[in-house]
């Protein structure tokens, strides 16, 4: 099992002790009229934390030309804005800080490419060679297509960048790399997708009271340990009303929730802790997805989605099939809404009063809460003909330390926590969240490895609704080994 990738946002403290004595160096004497006790006093310091720049460095004015997306409904625009929001003015800050502090220009250039098309729009222009950009910030399910092409440059011997610092998550941009040596892509605090991105679940706390008398009653369960798929299934169970009398539940009853096929399925999948993949010797990933582990998980996981009296499984398109579950959410007629933590922000309007919590365990056995982080976070990459690259590590360097210092406490501590979240607990619970991040790379280039992590969202329930996992696997084995074969060889053949 993967060790979830973490990033606390908070400041290391050490004690200094400063021990006082004579300026002359000598030892008081001792007599009958003096007291014979030395002083000795204390002082807390508390040491200054700066990127890894070194304080002198001057970038001489160099414009730096950041190409980067908000082609998807939920996006923030990491260039930031005067706006009298607080996350932007943060961002906005973040930026003018970067450039006053390294005497560089940020040209932030968004030409309105659809997420989608990350991959097209960047390739078209790497391949012929243009250099107009020194930075791209594509969706990480697009974008590292272009790392196995040999597009993007390998930063790990870079200078500036201090990859165990915490405002970058080391073990994510290893996990999107393979072999020795090797770094692409840079996720870290020089955006809030991260965190924005972060699977987790609000429940209504009305419908619990409804049903248990207690509405903060979840969040002990989940303290516990006990907050499952088995007790997801019995509470969404028990609060299913067949409002409009058709004896099928849909948007017009009380149901337990509706389930996205895409990002619902596939965080409660990989919210198990489940591996696609694990690492040899060498760092090369190896395919371990037919275990009886995951055979088990999908069947228990067929049986929430289609098995489950009161929880509806949802076709529509994404931004649809928010649309429909956020509203029913909304109007009290759903007991949870899966998404992120940026899903707070559609639920602003909401009257009744909602909680946050993790994703399900699979059962108790399971060791902790896992996070998953939605397939559509940014992450950052130089192009492999960057004319600037010294520069420009060193302004991510900058964003990035701006960023955990001044903006994603903003975020986590203000706009979520404060703004978004209802009561003292949702914060601990937040933090469940925060604290359980994990990735697969066969989850992060999805598309260039057989698309094998949708193997269970496209197959056995988009497609076919089935749940004898083992038998679809077979049926693809040959091309999901090929699948993967080529996507390795290519990397370590390209990079």
């Amino acid at each position: 099992m993967k060790k979830p990738c973490m990033n606390a946002l908070a400041v290391l403290l050490c004690l200094g002790a400063l021990v006082s004595c004579g300026t002359d160096g000598s030892t008081p004497a001792v007599t009958d009229d003096t007291a014979a006790d030395t002083v000795v006093t204390t002082a807390e310091t508390e040491p200054e934390i700066t990127s890894g720049n070194p304080a002198d460095l001057d970038l001489g004015g160099e414009t730096i030309h950041l190409w980067y997306t908000t082609g998807w409904d939920s996006y923030t625009d990491i260039a930031g804005a005067q706006s009298g929001d607080v996350l932007d003015d943060a961002v906005y800050a973040q930026n003018l800080a970067v450039q006053e502090k390294l005497n560089c220009v940020i040209d932030f250039q968004d030409p309105g490419v659809a997420q989608a098309d990350c991959t097209t729009a960047i390739s078209t222009m790497l391949l012929a060679d243009d250099t107009t950009y020194d930075v791209f910030c594509p969706t990480q399910w697009s974008g590292v297509k272009l790392i196995p092409q040999g597009l993007f440059l390998n930063i790990v011997d870079m200078p500036y960048i201090s990859f165990d610092a915490a405002w970058w998550d080391l073990a994510y941009m290893q996990e999107m790399s393979m072999g020795q040596n090797q770094l692409y892509a840079l996720v870290g605090d020089a955006t809030i997708d991260r965190m924005r991105y972060l699977s987790c679940v609000y429940y209504n706390k009305q419908l619990y009271q409804n049903l248990f008398d207690s509405a903060d009653g979840l969040y002990q369960t989940v303290l516990d340990g006990k907050w499952t798929y088995d007790t997801f299934k019995s509470i969404s169970e028990a609060v299913y009303s067949d409002i409009n009398g058709n004896s099928k539940a849909d948007e017009e009853d009380i149901i337990g929730t509706r389930l996205c096929w895409n990002q619902d399925i596939m965080a409660l999948q990989f919210c198990t802790g489940v591996p696609l993949t694990e690492r040899d010797a060498n760092n090369i990933p190896q395919l371990v997805a037919d275990s009886e582990k995951m055979i088990d998980v999908v069947n228990r996981l067929y049986n929430v989605a289609f098995e489950t009296t009161g929880i509806v499984y949802g076709k529509e398109r994404e931004p649809r099939e928010n649309e429909i579950a956020s509203k029913q959410f909304i109007e009290d007629r759903s007991m949870f809404y899966f998404g992120q933590l940026q899903s707070a922000e559609y639920l602003r309007d909401m009257k009744s009063d909602y909680g946050v919590i993790p994703t399900p365990k699979l059962d108790e056995a399971q060791e902790q809460y896992y996070s998953y982080v939605f397939e559509v976070m940014r992450f950052m990459a130089l192009p492999y003909n960057c004319q600037k690259s010294e520069a420009v590590c060193a302004m991510l360097e900058e964003m990035a330390f701006e960023g955990y210092q001044n903006v994603s406490p903003v975020y986590y501590e203000t706009v979520i926590k404060n703004k978004y979240t209802r009561d003292d607990v949702s914060s601990q619970m937040i933090d469940l969240v925060r604290d359980g991040m994990l990735t697969d790379i066969a989850r992060i280039h999805m598309s260039s490895w057989s698309s094998i992590s949708c193997l269970v969202r496209d197959t056995l329930f988009f497609n076919k609704k089935s749940h004898d996992f083992s038998s679809e696997f077979e049926k693809q084995r040959k091309k999901i080994e090929k699948g993967g074969e080529d996507f390795i060889a290519g990397f370590l053949e390209n990079t």
